[in-house]
């Protein structure tokens, strides 16, 4: 048993500072409870599972958890979330806490937070507004496959849902999938016939191709749900524009606000409306007047450029890339044309064309932004050797910039060459010994290269640098269990504790470093303030009574674990321990029995031999003193 104890507490100390975590029965079935709860429960199994949870466990994680919903659902957000956030301090494994925080996250617009916290919930919450909302989000971020996998995955919980079969079909848009997207606009529409973004959707998808009556009759149909929407007759007016319309395309420019250009006088402007239009930022206006103007002079390259400009700072993706084609068409090349059109291919995902168009616009001269691109499109599709190659020519132009050493590090790691990747990194934290990334980049590697006292360096660099990175505080504590080095572990600890008073489990932890190194006064001031900020605590419970056995307190062990066993009924060495000391404390009386009899008889075949009944009693009289003098000894044990 003693050598099993170091053993015990020094695998604890390595399991990182969410271990030791328990609860109540009672606390444990309201969590499962909670876990049954989804966005799709109906009402009344909501209502009574929520008095269920509040019954068993009101002030636990469940409990909270379900005042953060109230809070929610009175519209104070702000609440939720701190609320939410102490659901996690007590348990940070409960994930539909985290979740609901990374909904609300989103709903204040810190999207990468809220990609973060729901991506950890959706692992073992099941509830369709996760998917929802990272489908959201991996939109925003032209990351398409992602996006329609959690689409696919809200549409399984709600397939009556038309705002989500739009937004799977935007995504299928977006990333050149048109049939796909065409077929789902059409089930969006089945179910919501007059959906705007639906026609507008499959609109700009024939327009796309050409089939520009086919558009038109989308946009009519929207514009008979919606007719005061200005946008709605832009659309129509750019339809008629692009089928020659010119009347046609007038008369919606009007009903869409803006004032159609006079016909005689296109040839003479050549574009300065449009000019004028876009140094104000008013792209919209700006395109109806480059529209009108290569209507005119459909020849004009330098015109459809223009135009092409101004449908991509207007977001109108698709249509840019078109009438930059249009451009090339006209033998009109360039590197800026080259590298825009590389610009919208990768910010539809489609990389492959976008790394084409790069490489063509670096034909035209050297280009610090096109090739960073290029490099980082390497990146993103895995091939490594040639986003290392574009990074490292860029650094012969800027060796002391640091976001692209950064950048060739991970290429590195991703390639396999950790001792290249080291070198990167060694050089960005040259350039500035406070980045943290770096910093953390070289202490993983020197961790996973098994260089004990590199990492440590690193790792305190961190700390210097963000005191409270409770990761780092694990990762040195891990190193520093490796290396036996006892005082410094004491010391973090002991900071640690300091800056998080209100953690159990970190004065649990730091009890057992005490335990371990035998200053159990230390050990068991620890436990007890363990023990008072969570009282049901099983393992300082249980560390408690073991710490008082040591030290000679059995009535006061024996107190302690037999609470840890109410507290958690499963602990092992709580059990163990208990029957230890029942054993010296209350004997097994049969043994004692057994023992008396047959010396009894054997002193009785020999007195018979001998000298009779005298030397019998004798014998009896001095088994009965050893038998008394033992269970003595075990209570003063």
């Amino acid at each position: 048993m003693k050598k099993l104890i170091p053993l015990l507490i020094l695998a604890a100390l390595t399991s990182g500072f969410t271990w030791g975590k328990t609860s109540t029965e009672k606390c444990d079935e309201a969590k499962q409870l909670a876990y049954g709860l989804a966005s799709n429960t109906g009402r009344e199994g909501r209502l009574e599972t929520e008095a269920t949870i509040r019954q068993l466990c009101p002030e636990g994680p469940a409990g909270l958890y379900l005042n953060g919903i109230a809070a929610e659902i009175a519209g104070n957000l702000d609440k939720a979330l701190a609320t939410y956030k102490e659901v996690l301090r007590l348990d940070p494994e409960f994930a539909p806490a985290t979740g609901r925080m990374g909904l609300i996250l989103l709903e204040k617009g810190r999207e990468d937070e809220a990609a973060s916290e729901l991506t950890k919930a959706v692992r073992t919450h099941t509830d369709p507004q996760y998917h929802k909302g990272l489908a959201r989000i991996f939109t925003n971020r032209k990351l398409y496959s992602l996006a329609i996998y959690h689409y696919q995955e809200a549409i399984r919980s709600y397939p009556d849902d038309a705002g989500l079969l739009t937004g799977l079909a935007q995504v299928y848009r977006e990333s050149g999938q048109g049939d796909k997207a065409e077929e789902t606009y059409r089930r969006a529409l089945a179910l919501s016939p007059g959906d705007r973004q639906s026609l507008v959707g499959l609109a700009a998808i024939y327009t796309a191709a050409g089939q520009h009556d086919r558009a038109l009759e989308q946009l009519k149909k929207a514009e008979a749900s919606a007719p005061l929407d200005k946008e709605i007759h832009r659309l129509l007016a750019d339809a008629y524009q692009k089928k020659g319309d010119r009347n046609s395309a007038d008369s919606e420019l009007l009903l869409a606000g803006l004032q159609p250009s006079p016909s005689s006088s296109r040839d003479e402007r050549s574009g300065k409306d449009g000019d004028s239009l876009m140094a104000a930022k008013e792209y919209d206006k700006a395109i109806a007047a480059y529209q009108a103007d290569v209507a005119s002079r459909p020849d004009n390259a330098e015109l459809r450029q223009k135009l092409a400009n101004a449908l991509m700072a207007a977001g109108r993706d698709d249509e840019a890339i078109a009438a930059y084609r249009e451009t090339l068409w006209l033998k009109s090349d360039s590197q800026e044309l080259r590298t825009k059109l590389g610009m919208l291919y990768e910010k539809k995902g489609l990389h492959d064309e976008a790394v084409v168009e790069y490489r063509k616009a670096l034909n035209f001269g050297e280009n610090f932004d096109v090739r960073s691109r290029l490099g980082d499109l390497y990146a993103q599709r895995g091939s490594i050797s040639q986003a290392i190659e574009q990074y490292r020519i860029l650094l012969k132009a800027a060796p002391n910039d640091q976001a692209l050493q950064m950048k060739l590090g991970r290429a590195y790691i991703s390639s396999g060459n950790g001792r290249e990747a080291v070198t990167a990194f060694k050089e960005a934290v040259r350039i500035n010994p406070d980045n943290i990334e770096a910093h953390r980049e070289l202490a993983q590697l020197y961790k996973k290269g098994n260089m004990q006292d590199e990492a440590e360096k690193e790792y305190r660099e961190l700390l210097r640098l963000k005191k409270d990175d409770m990761e780092v505080r694990n990762a040195l504590t891990s190193i520093y269990v490796k290396k036996k080095s006892y005082d410094e572990l004491t010391a973090l600890l002991k900071e640690t504790v300091e800056m998080n008073p209100q953690d159990t489990n970190l004065h649990y932890k730091l009890g057992l470093v005490y335990e371990f190194q035998k200053n159990y006064e230390s050990a068991a001031a620890s436990y007890l303030e363990a023990i008072r900020l969570k009282g049901d605590n099983a393992k300082a419970l249980n560390a408690m009574g073991r710490v008082k056995m040591k030290t000679g307190n059995i009535k006061e062990a024996k107190e302690y674990l037999e609470k840890a066993k109410a507290a958690d009924p499963n602990l092992e060495e709580t059990t163990l321990l208990l029957s230890n000391i029942r054993d010296e404390l209350a004997p097994d009386p049969s043994k004692y029995t057994k023992g008396k009899k047959g010396k009894k008889g054997k002193k009785g075949k020999k007195g018979k031999k001998s000298s009779g009944k005298k030397g019998g009693k004798k014998s009896g009289g001095k088994s009965a003193k050893k038998s008394s003098a033992k269970k003595s000894s075990g209570e003063g044990h």
